[in-house]
């Protein structure tokens, strides 16, 4: 038969988003349930309203966490006794309806009761002693003045007069019938026990004993009990079958439904092959990012120490990260993924601690230095940067020394000219010295038809259109030498 379990109660705690610490009000209705373990009240110590209505709960048990319960629904069980109510001081509603209360465990019941000063409505209609006794009313509102409503009508001031003046008579009533129904339940098992039938038992030679059962018999028994009969016995043989039918669907259901994953023992399983793996390759370990993991170094907010920040998603329970701290290197397992990363400095095993951030859920692990200036990531930071100019310079060096014998030429005439000439500039008053322009092709062409023509623009003589012509025919053949088209 089902049980309260903690899954059962996040499914029903669908409305509070599958909080159930935090939980006011849940409904079990109809899941076949037997009785009430300890896991409703130790875990839901917040419930004001219990609906437990239309299942097989034989007895009022595990109830005394429940310090803040208003309303309890316990109708169409098997409850035979009011009991289990101590600790729910503010109970003020409790629903009986259709359950087994008999007149022997009435007084009971209704002692039980009178200590709930804030219990104003109760309902016991269809419960053997309410069916089987007129008097039931009168007796409970005089021995529950507190109450208000009964079965639904509203209790007045005369009802609870005339209730209180016949309370000694009703208690002598309630004695002796209570007495009688003690006795034919007594008769009743006797008889039950005496009709059953005896099986047979065969014993053969070598010493194995068969009962024989008729199984038909009992079938036929038992299905005019089920048309006639109305016990708790009858109730539970019904829900079981139920119960069976329900599962057997579920059953069918879940063949073709995605395999439920058990992330808790797929965690455990990886955490061991890790382990077990990190301890052979000791003096081999490799970095390794599985799940790709968004991380951060931290070595200058807290001096001395090593800070990683590891950004896991914020709602992941912690239960599915496993961190793995070691002197040189810390491994974590997250949700069945490795992430394995060597230390900037080496650490103190022994003092280092792991924290969830409460706003984004991040994970910190804070391990303290063995020396807390050794291999700092700003210094190696600034040794790596030195190392790359250093490197630079050197290559620029190399690159000019390794020129060709014209360009080491050029370069010792151009210093042994540049000597000298600051030599001389030392020896002789400074100068201004005119640097010649530089030519374009055109002026080129235009010097060389001059030169060719023998004559000079500022000295030529003759008349202008000679020496027009003169220079234009030195033109021409100055451009094709060049290879100018013109």
């Amino acid at each position: 038969m089902p049980l309260i379990t903690r899954d059962l109660l996040r499914k029903r705690a669908e409305h509070n988003e599958g909080m159930i610490s935090t939980l006011e009000e849940i409904s079990l209705h109809q899941e076949e349930l037997e009785s009430i373990n300890e896991v409703l009240g130790m875990t839901c110590r917040k419930l004001k309203i219990l609906y437990l209505q239309n299942n097989i709960i034989s007895k009022m048990e595990n109830l005394f966490h429940m310090k803040d319960l208003v309303y309890l629904n316990l109708a169409l069980n098997n409850v035979t006794k009011i009991e289990g109510l101590h600790n729910c001081e503010f109970l003020g509603k409790l629903d009986l309806t259709v359950n087994f209360i008999d007149l022997d465990e009435l007084k009971d019941s209704i002692d039980h009761l009178q200590s709930r000063t804030n219990l104003h409505d109760l309902y016991m209609m269809g419960n053997p002693s309410e069916h089987n006794w007129p008097n039931f009313k009168h007796y409970v509102i005089a021995k529950l003045p507190q109450l208000q409503n009964l079965d639904g009508t509203e209790i007045t001031r005369s009802m609870q007069i005339q209730a209180r003046q016949k309370l000694p008579a009703l208690e002598i009533e309630l004695e002796k019938l209570a007495s009688a129904v003690r006795t034919e339940k007594r008769a009743k098992a006797i008889i039950t026990e005496q009709a059953k039938p005896a099986p047979s038992v065969t014993t053969y030679a070598n010493g194995v004993t068969i009962e024989d059962v008729d199984e038909e018999a009992e079938g036929s028994n038992d299905q005019s009990q089920e048309m006639t009969d109305n016990t708790p016995e009858t109730r539970v043989r019904i829900y079981q079958e139920l119960a069976q039918q329900k599962k057997e669907k579920e059953d069918r259901a879940n063949v073709n439904a995605p395999k439920k994953r058990n992330y808790e023992k797929e965690q455990e399983e990886s955490i061991k092959a890790i382990r077990d793996k990190e301890a052979e390759e000791a003096g081999d370990i490799k970095q390794k990012n599985e799940g790709g993991w968004e991380f951060y170094w931290d070595e200058e907010t807290r001096p001395g120490m090593v800070v990683l920040e590891v950004r896991v998603q914020k709602f992941l329970d912690s239960s599915l990260i496993d961190v793995d701290v070691h002197p040189t290197y810390v491994s974590m397992v997250i949700k069945s993924k490795v992430l394995r990363l060597r230390l900037p400095a080496e650490v103190k095993v022994s003092e280092s601690k792991c924290q969830r951030a409460k706003v984004n859920g991040a994970l910190l692990i804070i391990m303290p230095k063995l020396d807390s200036k050794a291999n700092a990531i700003s210094i190696r930071g600034d040794q790596r940067a030195a190392q790359r100019a250093a490197t630079t310079s050197g290559g620029a060096a190399g690159g000019a020394t390794a020129a060709g014998p014209a360009r080491t030429i050029a370069s010792s005439q151009q210093r042994a000219g540049a000597v000298n000439a600051s030599a001389s500039s030392a020896a002789q008053p400074q100068r201004t010295v005119l640097k010649p322009k530089k030519l374009s092709l055109q002026e080129q062409m235009m010097q060389e038809a001059l030169q060719s023509a023998g004559g000079d623009m500022s000295g030529a003589s003759g008349s202008t259109e000679t020496r027009s012509n003169s220079l234009l025919d030195a033109s021409i053949g100055a451009a094709s030498r060049v290879g100018v088209n013109v």
